[in-house]
């Protein structure tokens, strides 16, 4: 007996109340889920233990590709509309993950189920849940039973392609933001990876920059440390130059005016050096679209901000921790929003985001915090969540930064952003906000001033 199991779809007995039709189409390719023999071809990568698998980029023609199972036109189609819908609607990990799951027949049955899901969705159905269509049901049914015959096997249960399959199924739940579903199957997954020896047991890179990137999506939405550590090969040697001399600066003098930040100053700076790396892209650089480039680069970044242990708020607001405290969870909420909007800008979706703006501002809120602990730091915090909400939700954020632009002798609201791009700050996710902001507080001054 497998030693743990997957939830069907969205409840247990979804699958039960299809038509014979699924049923029927189930029976008639089981039988046809065999593997094929691989041909090497043009444009090809390792993928699983040193075998070379052809990229979906590569110039042979779809019917060529070596795939797992029996490719007829109707199938052919599914990976048709994948690649053209890829011309104008960039999806993170698209070609990585259609590269890995020629590796495996189950893989193969959830590529499938997910772009039949896709197609439904853009001809007007409401979601890409596999439910709501036929076809995508039928593959998700294929797959979910050859993973559930493998996992009983003792020769199949620790293979790398049964990890490449579940990963599939973890990256539709998070795609989905069915995020009680994508616990079920990352528990799963985990259970696997560390019998396996960790995360850089499994031999393809890829595949590993995936499931951790998998991980930190769940992560940042529960607000917890990731499941698994950073993978080898990260970007976590980033020359800032003077990028981050300010912030430094300002680091150096935290153990004086408030120890009790000592410990976020690891984070600050990674968010710090990823941000740098980011804004030293040359324009027409292809980053945005670098998946695993961008993994790579964020995850140190993320595993520092998400590790760092929680605080209680201390309950009486003269205990000299207790502004402190507030301020480090402002930084680390800030800093999550800050990379949030990264993943926002290169069309991963952040469903994180509402939770970490909403986290915000019930901080910014506290009563009787002092936010002249750190100002420049409180500052930028604000500045950069802000910049994410929309108004009148940010009227506090303003009030506040107003509020802290008084203490530095501050007077508009160039001077506040200006303050805060020296700190950590990301060109390309601004896209006018620090603008609008700017004449959001210039006119709070304003009116107060009459």
């Amino acid at each position: 007996m497998p030693e743990f199991e997957f939830v069907n779809v969205a409840r247990p007995g979804d699958v039960k109340r299809h038509s014979t039709k699924i049923r029927r189409h189930v029976m008639k390719d089981i039988g046809k889920a065999r593997r094929k023999p691989r041909a090497k071809t043009r444009g090809a990568v390792p993928v699983i233990g040193g075998k070379q698998l052809p990229s979906p980029r590569a110039d042979s023609v779809l019917q060529n590709l070596p795939y797992p199972i029996d490719m007829n036109e109707e199938r052919l189609s599914l990976i048709r509309y994948v690649v053209d819908e890829a011309k104008s609607h960039y999806r993170p990990f698209r070609f990585t993950w259609l590269t890995m799951g020629l590796s495996d027949t189950a893989a193969w049955h959830i590529t499938l189920a997910n772009a039949a899901s896709y197609r439904k969705a853009s001809q007007g159905n409401m979601t890409a849940e596999y439910s709501c269509s036929v076809e995508a049901m039928k593959w998700y049914t294929l797959s979910l039973a050859s993973i559930t015959k493998r996992l009983a096997d003792p020769d199949e249960k620790d293979s790398e392609g049964l990890i490449v399959a579940i990963t599939g199924f973890v990256c539709h739940d998070a795609t989905l933001g069915n995020f009680d579903r994508f616990c079920i199957h990352m528990d799963g997954l985990q259970k696997l990876i560390s019998k396996k020896g960790g995360l850089d047991s499994l031999s393809s890179p890829f595949l590993r920059f995936m499931i951790s990137w998998l991980d930190l999506i769940g992560a940042t939405y529960y607000n917890v440390k990731p499941r698994f550590s950073i993978p080898e090969g990260s970007i976590r040697e980033i020359d800032t130059g003077n990028d981050a001399r300010y912030l430094e600066q300002l680091l150096a003098s935290w153990d004086a005016d408030c120890p009790a930040l000592g410990d976020i100053m690891s984070a600050m700076k990674a968010t710090a050096a990823a941000a740098s790396y980011i804004n030293r892209r040359p324009p027409g650089d292809s980053f945005w679209t670098d998946d695993v480039t961008i993994a790579r680069v964020l995850g140190p970044a993320f595993h520092e901000i998400l590790s760092l242990e929680g605080r209680a708020l201390p309950d009486d607001p003269s205990d000299p921790n207790y502004s402190g405290t507030a301020a480090r969870e402002a930084f680390r909420r800030a800093a999550l929003v800050l990379l949030a909007a990264v993943k926002v800008k290169m069309g991963a979706g952040a469903f994180e985001m509402a939770r970490h703006l909403d986290a915000f501002r019930q901080i910014s809120q506290l009563p009787l915090v002092d936010w002249g602990v750190v100002p420049e730091l409180n500052l930028w915090a604000h500045v950069v969540s802000a910049m994410q909400e929309e108004s009148p939700s940010r009227a506090w954020h303003v009030l506040t930064i107003v509020g802290i632009m008084q203490m530095m002798g501050l007077r508009s609201g160039s001077e506040a952003v200006g303050i805060a791009r020296g700190i950590i700050w990301i060109d390309a996710i601004d896209m006018g906000k620090s603008d609008a902001l700017c004449r959001e507080v210039d006119g709070y001054l304003e009116a107060s001033a009459l």
